[in-house]
């Protein structure tokens, strides 16, 4: 396929673009961004898929939004025998238009020129071949993928020595193979279709049989169950008759030992009670005793405190007589104190005065400078006001300058020059004006408009320049008028003025940023209204001269603070003199406290046992009222004679009935009883079961489930013969395209190594002698070897890929035949290309470009300088 003559018309932002190719050779299509390069080759793409009234996305983006128009697209191409012109008009008023040029003149419209264009195309070019031909500038590293090619199949066939045994029918019977191997497996190989719906057949049949085998089975076992629980039914009878007597006896023995136990209980809660009850006895007869060894210490422990509350009461009036003599220390060394704190006050207050005196005087002379500096940096800022000229003004003033100076030379070297020799005085008028030319003088001038020239009464002569003198002399007219309009933007009568006016504000530009960095130091932090605030309220807190110094002291700063410091030094004495007081009087205080504190608390003490002893006589008095010491003594003796009797009567008790053994007795009645429950439980069960098994071979009996397994291996049998069947043929066709895969893989195999053959002898123009490459049965570079060194090519840079992709698609170009060649299309590559390899492109492009047709798109055609045979296509708004 070749592609003569390309039309866009209102598309996308084209309003009209014709371009014709040549019929072979590199064609550069340059434009800037955005001209609408790569829309030429997706119109195409859309003129061969689309139809005219189609509403994808695709058709609807093409449409100008400028306009209320549809978009034209129209290609004159070969291909095959046929050359034909195919146009379509979308959006308004669609139409499509096919004209067959050769072998033999045809004229279609509509769905039928749509559908022939697309018959030709089938019938003579490879599409796949023509989709991988193209390097797109969002993809231009990516790997090209030319294993879907026919054509380049054809070509590496026969370039591998195959071309005597193919017929041209391989792809349509692998086509065939594959679809008759797709109705029976998918693609990854699992059943479908009918080989899919006959193993289904076969497992369902297959289950049903088994759950017909399982159902039979299960009326067998109905059988056998029945016969086995009725003996276990009628044996389960005896063994309970056999285990009454035994149960009859254990519970009369049981009866026995709990008529036993019943009287040793009682007995214990006797011995329990008679227990208690000498236990209470010995306890009052104990606390009697208690309560009269408590009276007797707590009157001993009376005689001792009050023998303690004397000597505290001596203690603590010691103690008080010592804290007020401190208290009194203290408050005469608080009252020097305090006087030497007035001391301090008044020293530190002539020092303050005097300090503020001359921090006043200081900031005075600070602010005079200020205010000299600021004044100064005012008249400079007139100054400045009154000069308009800026930066910017005075280089357009040198600009123009520049200008006037070129423009004036050049139409010096244009003009005409009049030069006058005068043999004898003469007088002659130049444009009207007399000049005087004396004996063997020269007179001369340069004119770049018409001068005439007159001898009075003689001749007169015009001299008129031409076209680029006047020109010379328009432009320096123009530059001069630059020129004065600049000068009148900068307020200047010339050049020299306004550079003087320029270097003088330069020089005050920089007198004001020092006068400004002189007052910003002097200010520093502060503003000039702080610092004249500051000064008016030292001058406020100041007396006058005669009052500065009515308080007692020295007269100058120095020894004001000599003074305050001396001052200070007494102070912090008396301080410490104070503290020292004070500590003590805290002292004494504390000491105080803990002796009244230590009185209060054996008073309260004292207090509390003689309280305490009234109590403990009161209950002493009470307790003898009720029973004397000795009547309770007697009354405990003889509860513990009762106590003894009883617990001796319950030991005998406890030893009986230890004798009968009852946990042997209470074991045995428990397992006859439990064998008892378990036996009747299996009876009863055995019964329900026996009565469930019968009422299911009642049912069984109206199911018929042997006529139903008999019928499912009769489907069993139907589908078995049906899968073997199918089977044979599905693993026919397996097999089949098995071997023919395996025959393409071979044949790929071989046509390899002509492609590999021939993307090496391009690649060795850019790479050099020791460029090689390794290429997989898809056609694709997996890596590349340069200088012994193999690097995959996923690993190498963006322009290595750039320079592989389209070494490999001109390599692809160059080995399809004529008759199924297609344009190589580049759309803006080689971005990441040094300039050598740039220059070693080129020499692959004039290597290929003779035999095909290769088409490059780019908003930089000095990228492809180095094709030499280049027809260059430049495309403009």
């Amino acid at each position: 396929m070749k592609l003569h003559r390309l039309v866009l018309t209102n598309y996308r932002g084209v309003s009209r673009r014709e371009i014709e190719f040549p019929d072979r050779g590199v064609v550069v299509v340059s434009g800037a961004n955005e001209i609408g390069k790569s829309s030429m080759i997706e119109a195409l793409d859309l003129l061969f898929a689309a139809k005219d009234r189609s509403t994808k996305k695709e058709v609807k983006q093409v449409k100008p939004t400028h306009a209320d128009v549809g978009a034209e697209i129209s290609a004159e191409i070969s291909t095959g025998p046929y050359r034909f012109v195919y146009r379509k008009r979308f959006h308004k008023r669609a139409e499509t238009e096919l004209t067959v040029l050769a072998p033999q003149r045809e004229q279609l419209t509509g769905d039928e020129a749509h559908e022939r264009a697309l018959a030709l195309l089938d019938a003579t070019v490879d599409m796949d071949l023509w989709q991988a031909q193209r390097v797109w500038q969002s993809a231009s590293t990516a790997a090209v993928d030319l294993s879907g090619s026919d054509a380049l199949a054809r070509a590496l066939d026969v370039a591998a020595g195959e071309a005597a045994t193919l017929s041209g029918a391989e792809p349509l019977l692998v086509d065939r193979i594959d679809a008759e191997y797709g109705r029976y497996f998918t693609a990854t190989g699992k059943p479908t279709g009918e080989w899919a719906a006959a193993i289904k057949r076969l497992q369902a049949a297959e289950a049903e049989v088994a759950t017909c085998t399982e159902a039979v089975g299960e009326v067998d076992e109905a059988v056998r169950r029945h016969a086995a629980l009725t003996g276990q039914l009628a044996e389960l009878a005896a063994q309970r008759a056999a285990l009454a007597e035994e149960l009859t006896a254990a519970r009369a023995a049981a009866q026995a030992v709990a008529v036993l136990r019943r009287q040793v209980d009682e007995a214990a809660v006797i011995a329990k009670a008679a227990e208690a009850t000498r236990t209470a006895s010995l306890a009052a007869v104990t606390e009697r005793r208690r309560l009269r060894a408590e009276i007797d210490e707590r009157r001993e422990a009376i005689t001792e405190l009050q023998a303690a509350v004397t000597a505290a009461a001596d203690e603590e009036a010691a103690a008080r007589e010592v804290c007020e003599a401190a208290e009194q220390a203290a408050g005469q060394a608080r009252a020097a104190v305090e006087q030497q704190h007035a001391r301090v006050d008044a020293a530190r207050a002539v020092a303050q005065r005097l300090s503020d005196r001359d921090e006043a005087d200081r900031l005075a002379a600070r602010l005079a400078k200020i205010d000299a500096a600021l004044r100064e940096l005012a008249g400079v800022e007139d100054e400045l006001a009154g000069i308009g000229i800026t930066d910017s003004s005075m280089r357009a003033v040198d600009t123009a300058a520049l200008a006037v100076e070129r423009a004036a030379g050049q139409a010096e070297l244009a003009s005409a020059r009049i030069e006058l020799d005068a043999v004898t005085d003469v007088e002659v008028l130049v444009d009207g004006e007399p000049v005087t030319v004396a004996a063997g003088q020269e007179w001369s001038v340069n004119t770049t408009s018409s001068t005439e020239i007159s001898v009075p009464g003689v001749l007169t002569a015009r001299v008129v320049p031409g076209a680029p003198a006047a020109q010379t002399q328009a432009r320096l007219d123009a530059a001069t008028a630059e020129l004065a309009a600049a000068l009148a933007a900068a307020g200047a009568d010339d050049v020299a003025t306004a550079r003087s006016l320029h270097e003088r504000r330069r020089e005050l530009a920089q007198t004001r940023a020092t006068l400004r960095a002189t007052v910003d130091a002097l200010t520093g932090d502060d503003t000039v209204g702080d610092l004249r605030a500051r000064l008016a309220e030292l001058h406020e807190g100041q007396p006058d001269e005669e009052g500065l110094f009515d308080l007692d002291g020295p007269a100058d700063v120095t020894a004001a603070r000599a003074a305050l410091d001396a001052a200070v030094a007494a102070h912090q004495r008396a301080i410490g003199e104070c503290e020292t007081h004070r500590k003590v009087a805290v002292a004494a205080s504390a000491k105080l406290g803990e002796k009244a504190t230590r009185l209060g608390v054996v008073r309260e003490k004292l207090a509390a046992a003689q309280a305490e002893l009234g109590i403990a006589t009161d209950r002493l008095a009470a307790a003898r009222a009720v029973t004397a010491d000795d009547a309770l003594a007697v009354a405990a003796e003889a509860d513990g004679e009762a106590a003894e009797r009883a617990a001796a009567r319950a030991a005998r008790l406890r030893e009986e009935l230890a004798g009968c053994a009852p946990d042997a007795v209470d074991a045995a009645l428990d397992d006859v009883t439990r064998r008892e429950c378990a036996l009747r439980a299996r009876h009863e069960d055995t019964t329900e079961a026996l009565r469930e098994v019968t009422a299911a071979l009642k049912v069984y009996g109206t199911e018929g489930r042997q006529g139903q397994l008999d019928s499912a291996h009769a489907e069993r049998e139907h589908a078995e013969s049906d899968y073997l069947r199918v089977r044979r043929r599905a693993r026919a066709a397996e097999l089949l395209r098995t071997v023919m895969s395996r025959h393409r893989a071979a044949t790929r195999e071989r046509y390899v190594d002509p492609f590999r053959r021939e993307v090496e002898r391009l690649g060795r123009l850019v790479f050099g002698e020791s460029f090689e490459v390794e290429i997989d049965t898809d056609l694709r570079i997996c890596n590349r070897t340069l200088a012994g060194r193999t690097v995959p090519y996923e690993s190498l840079s963006g322009g290595a890929k750039e320079q592989l992709g389209i070494v490999a698609r001109l390599a692809g170009a160059a080995l399809v035949a004529k008759e199924d060649s297609v344009p190589v299309v580049i759309d803006d590559a080689l971005g990441f290309t040094d300039p050598d390899r740039l220059t070693k492109m080129g020499a692959v492009f004039d290597v290929i470009g003779g035999d095909g047709q290769v088409i490059v798109l780019t908003c930089s055609p000095q990228r492809y300088a180095a094709v030499a045979d280049a027809h260059h296509i430049e495309l403009t708004v």
